[in-house]
């Protein structure tokens, strides 16, 4: 090898290792945020009242639909994460003095949660439609000229101790995003390993949608847990790693491989015969920032999810987001 090759790949090397500690520096950052925001609450019955209800699904669906109208669907995950860590706080605040849980899902609210989204988005606000003009079609003119959407922005930001977006709230699909990000440098792939890891971020972002709209964010299952379970059924989906592998040391076999069998039988078979990406479960725990007692959990918390939403009726949830009917 020529001194010149050797410096460079030297170089590569070296900045590989420092993208990867920046990486897992602010992986750390954002688990500490999570930990604060999607804390235990006191015990009450907002937040099962808030899904079993419907209201949660009635407030994530108006939200899409405004998001839609925004042009800025992609902001979707965002406007629910902040919409469950809300929930989480109302509770713990319970009762509220500026803000209440009745209060939490009124489309007023419902606006400031996509005005905040917005606001700290990184698309162009120049180039989407006025925020009175998409309320206005959703019918909130007369709350318009109360100012009370400002007023509830107000009061969120203010619950949320400011965190109501990314860096302090990441949505779930930036924590796969990262941690794939991660793990590709960690585990030095070739060109066509990261085709085979692209298939997994496709894999695990369609489940991340379908949980984060239909099951939702909570202290027992925050974003970060409901990313890196999809991950796993994602790299499972792919052959990357098997799934005894990521079968929690406590849940027999028996009761394991329906549940993936339920998944894997509404999904393309990604598995590619030359596939060349084998992974070792510790290995993406070390990406991730956590162990691989965790991913297992969490894998097996996301397809417990999947049958949950089965049983609940939810069949044409099995679309992408991106190819549901537009509003």
């Amino acid at each position: 090898v020529s001194p010149h090759r050797q410096m460079v790949t030297n170089r590569s090397a070296f900045n590989s290792d420092a993208c990867s500690e920046e990486l897992g520096e602010l992986m750390d950052a954002w688990v500490a945020c999570e930990a604060s925001t999607f804390a235990d609450a006191n015990q009450s019955s907002f937040r099962a009242v808030f899904r079993l209800s419907g209201a949660r699904d009635q407030a994530a669906q108006f939200l899409r639909k405004m998001l839609t109208h925004h042009d800025a669907v992609q902001e979707f995950g965002a406007a629910l994460t902040l919409l469950d860590a809300l929930a989480v706080k109302l509770e713990f605040l319970h009762p509220s003095p500026i803000l209440t849980a009745e209060e939490l899902t009124q489309p007023a609210s419902l606006a400031a949660i996509a005005r905040l989204v917005l606001k700290c988005s990184t698309l162009p606000l120049a180039q989407r439609p006025l925020f009175s003009v998409v309320e206005e079609h959703f019918g909130l003119g007369e709350v318009l000229q109360m100012d009370l959407v400002t007023v509830r922005e107000l009061h969120i930001v203010a619950i949320m101790g400011g965190r109501v977006a990314e860096p302090a709230l990441p949505p779930p699909g930036r924590w796969l995003d990262l941690v794939l990000q991660r793990l590709e440098i960690l585990a030095a792939l070739q060109p066509e390993q990261t085709h085979e890891l692209e298939l997994v971020r496709q894999s695990a972002k369609h489940v991340v949608d379908l949980l984060a709209t239909f099951v939702g964010m909570s202290p027992a299952f925050p974003p970060r847990a409901l990313a890196l379970g999809c991950c796993m059924l994602g790299l499972i989906a792919v052959g990357a790693v098997s799934a005894e592998e990521v079968r929690p040391k406590d849940v027999p076999a028996s009761r394991w491989k329906p549940l993936l069998m339920l998944w894997q039988g509404s999904r393309p078979n990604l598995a590619n015969p030359k596939k060349t990406l084998n992974l070792d479960i510790d290995l993406v725990a070390g990406a991730a920032c956590c162990t691989s007692n965790d991913l297992q959990l969490w894998a097996f918390s996301s397809v417990q999810g999947l049958k949950d939403m089965v049983h609940a009726g939810l069949f044409g949830a099995w679309m992408p987001i991106d190819a549901a009917s537009t509003y």
